[in-house]
């Protein structure tokens, strides 16, 4: 049975291959993570599915597919990308980092198998405990730096590390998760828009290219972590800073050696302010210059281990958008990103180290930079507004020829009418000579029973024309047309493939008398949510009357 907190997942007990799924450890937005039995060597493992929810959805087959046409390409290149992160992480074997064992194509999908570790993931003790000992971070930090260095030298970078991806092992020790967004730092053939964690991606990091992208960027997001540990909250997101740095030559982020004095040492927190400066250039350029900062330019050695954290397991799954405005903020970067590139290309190549500043880096504001912020802001917003208008133009055009469609269907009735009346009254012939009234049986008159002239047999030519000609007819009480209309939404004839319209379409059918609507209507709700499914269930209620 599917757990009612994760409609998409696969349900307990299900097996692939020689795997038996327990239960869901957590959800993300581009995966599904699950306990599952290893039958083979009878041990617990964690597997991870590929499921992005915004461009695919599970089938009642249990198969995973693309939302429509137009999203196979983006789903299957993920998807190469899911596998391509498994082959990554198979390469090492650390302590400290999530160990690989296998991942296999099943389902329409791909699952990535890995070593099941009891403990509890690192934001949920930060949340439980606000801030952590200075003695108590280093413990997980150093550890982490040697996992991540190892990651570091074979030429990639996590560009994903956060506390949701740092799990806490029940001895105390740390190991690094979800490689998500790892990537070869040497040559980036693909462009691509990625989703980030406001508070922990660096500024580059918000660019659809990588080629500002390297260990530092791994440093600042180690940076932001560490600062969570201190203050007890998130440091600004690098979007914010960016504003309060472009626009004044104030530094809008209180710096840690602000926020932490007096609990933690000096060294420390200038490492942390070292690793949060704002350009890629004024940060440590490796793990190995970053970790002298610390004070520790060799192995760690362990103290003793952090309490051992609840035996429920955290989920390994990272919750990918766990901030409303996290879309908002991709969205917008994915538009201005060419603006802003061109502030980032004007930067140039990393310089070598430079001393760790005494105080916070204060990037400084060329006029340059403030004018090419401004004009990627102008454009976002003229092509917001150049949209808007596009979408009411075409609004307007499908209710002209939806207006159409209905006269034309009108006039067409009213004619085949007139026709049939006069056929009948060529058939009827001399009328006979009626009897007396008095002699006349009075016979009941039948309450005629309604009949609606259905349009299915004569759709007008193309897909386009003939969705509107059956919407219309729909929306004003037609229950074939509504059949006909969730038909054309599930298959994405003449409109784009929307389960959620077909299903309410199929609702409104069945509501009004359509016996096989109903079947259709059930089938539908399988590839939706619950609360689809609620939402649609609301809408079909409300179109059901002709005229709404």
């Amino acid at each position: 049975m599917t757990d009612s907190a994760f409609p998409d997942a696969l349900p307990s007990q299900h097996r692939l291959h020689w795997y038996v799924l327990e239960r869901v450890l957590g959800q993300g937005g581009f995966g599904i993570t699950y306990l599952a039995r290893d039958t083979n060597l009878d041990q617990a493992v964690a597997i991870k599915e590929y499921l992005p929810v915004d461009v695919a959805t599970r089938r009642a087959d249990a198969t995973v597919r693309p939302r429509s046409d137009d999203q196979a390409e983006r789903y299957r290149w993920g998807l190469d990308r899911f596998i391509q992160e498994a082959r990554t992480l198979a390469r090492f074997d650390h302590p400290n980092i999530v160990r690989v064992l296998s991942v296999f194509e099943q389902n329409g999908t791909a699952y990535m198998v890995m070593r099941f570790e009891e403990g509890e993931n690192f934001a949920a003790l930060l949340d439980r405990k606000r801030t952590l000992a200075e003695k108590d971070l280093m413990r997980v930090l150093l550890p982490v730096l040697d996992g991540l260095q190892l990651v570091h030298d074979a030429g990639f970078i996590h560009r994903d590390i956060k506390p949701d991806n740092i799990h806490i092992r029940a001895d105390g020790t740390p190991v690094l998760l979800d490689f998500g967004s790892a990537r070869h730092s040497l040559g980036h053939a693909r462009t691509v828009t990625i989703l980030v964690a406001p508070g922990y991606a660096p500024f580059e990091q918000y660019y659809s290219s990588g080629e500002d992208q390297g260990p530092w960027t791994d440093i600042y997001s180690l940076g932001a972590t560490c600062y969570r540990a201190v203050s007890g909250a998130a440091p600004m997101d690098a979007i914010a800073r960016s504003k309060g740095i472009l626009g004044s030559t104030r530094e809008l982020l209180v710096p840690a050696s602000a926020v932490g004095a007096g609990r933690y040492s000096e060294r420390l927190l200038k490492a942390i302010d070292h690793a949060l400066a704002f350009g890629e250039r004024d940060r440590p350029a490796t793990i190995a210059q970053w970790r002298g900062e610390l004070g520790d330019g060799g192995t760690a050695t362990l103290a003793p281990p952090v309490p051992a954290a609840p035996s429920t397991p955290a989920p390994q799954g990272t919750p990918i958008a766990r901030t409303a405005g996290l879309v908002a903020i991709v969205a917008a970067i994915a538009v201005i990103g060419g603006g802003i590139g061109a502030y980032m290309t004007m930067k140039g190549a990393k310089p070598a180290p430079e001393p760790v500043p005494t105080t916070a880096p204060e990037p400084p504001r060329p006029d340059a930079q403030l004018l090419a912020l401004q004009k990627a802001e102008q454009e976002l917003r003229e092509k917001k507004r150049a949209d808007e208008e596009r979408l009411a133009r075409e609004k307007a055009e499908q209710e002209l020829q939806a207006k159409k469609l209905a006269e034309e269907e009108k006039r067409r009735r009213d004619e085949a009418a007139q026709q049939e009346q006069q056929r009948i009254s060529t058939k009827r012939g001399p009328k006979s000579k009626p009897e007396p009234e008095a002699k006349a049986e009075p016979k009941p008159v039948p309450k005629p029973e309604p009949k609606t002239e259905s349009p299915i047999a004569a759709p007008p030519a193309g897909d386009a024309a003939a969705f509107a000609y059956y919407r219309a007819l729909a929306l004003r009480g037609d229950p074939d047309a509504a059949l006909r209309v969730g038909d054309l939404f599930e298959a994405g004839r003449g409109t784009a493939v929307n389960p959620n319209w077909a299903y309410v379409w199929y609702s409104v059918a069945e509501v009004r008398g359509v016996a096989e609507a109903k079947a259709k209507k059930e089938a539908m709700a399988k590839r939706l949510q619950a609360k689809e499914v609620e939402q649609a269930d609301k809408l079909a209620r409300s179109l059901a009357q002709p005229g709404k």
